[in-house]
């Protein structure tokens, strides 16, 4: 479950400029806020979480889904349904799913919106001074010399419209990089998407934590 919970903590990312004017740093992070409470992301990922002076790397990738605080994340092992109140987390190695009512503070961890509203509560958000053409570049540097990372970066395209990656470097060294492929906005999709269907996985073990 702690994979899942890493893969959630940088997925669930960043923002949407404004048409009429360049907006500022902070004012695109309230824009995407705002408007995935109402629409429905789907993306690919790729993240890569490295060591200190890249001694080892762990590779993982997957897909996700997310509207609101709700979100469907599938990976070569384990998937994952949240529906806003119940959490699925089913294991395909022993077919086996593990049903928890997520408290605030483990949803502070795992779900998208709070894990971006809380990095940016504690951070100093402004536009990178590093360019690119093509990209948006934000950089989150934390307020308080007590919090475990350094900077988070993160890259835009099609003028701040879509998320493309995710740089967060912690204080020890460690990095945790993700990339995101065939990001499509505004999807549609069924509020059914976000909850675990028991019938369609046949002799499923059930543990209810509930």
């Amino acid at each position: 479950m702690r994979k899942i919970l890493s893969i959630l903590v940088f997925i669930n990312s960043i923002l949407l400029a404004s048409a009429q004017k360049p907006a500022d740093a902070q004012t695109i992070i309230r824009n995407y806020l705002s408007k995935i409470n109402t629409e429905a992301v789907q993306t690919g990922f790729t993240l890569n979480v490295i060591s200190k002076n890249a001694l080892t790397s762990q590779s993982v990738s997957g897909k996700v889904t997310m509207k609101g605080n709700r979100f469907y994340l599938t990976m070569d092992d384990v998937t994952v349904w949240f529906d806003g109140t119940t959490q699925w987390a089913l294991f395909a190695q022993n077919n086996e799913v593990t049903i928890t009512r997520p408290t605030p503070e483990e949803l502070a961890e795992t779900n998208p919106m709070a894990v971006l509203a809380g990095y940016t509560a504690k951070s100093k958000v402004a536009f990178s001074n590093e360019k690119r053409s093509g990209y948006q570049l934000i950089e989150l540097t934390p307020t308080s010399k007590n919090e475990t990372f350094v900077k988070v970066g993160v890259q835009f395209v099609n003028n701040g419209q879509q998320l493309h990656a995710i740089k967060v470097i912690n204080k020890d060294g460690s990095r945790n990089e993700l990339t995101l492929q065939n990001y499509k906005a505004n999807a549609t999709v069924s509020n059914a998407t976000f909850v675990f269907n028991a019938a369609q996985h046949p002799g499923v073990i059930v543990n209810d934590l509930r």
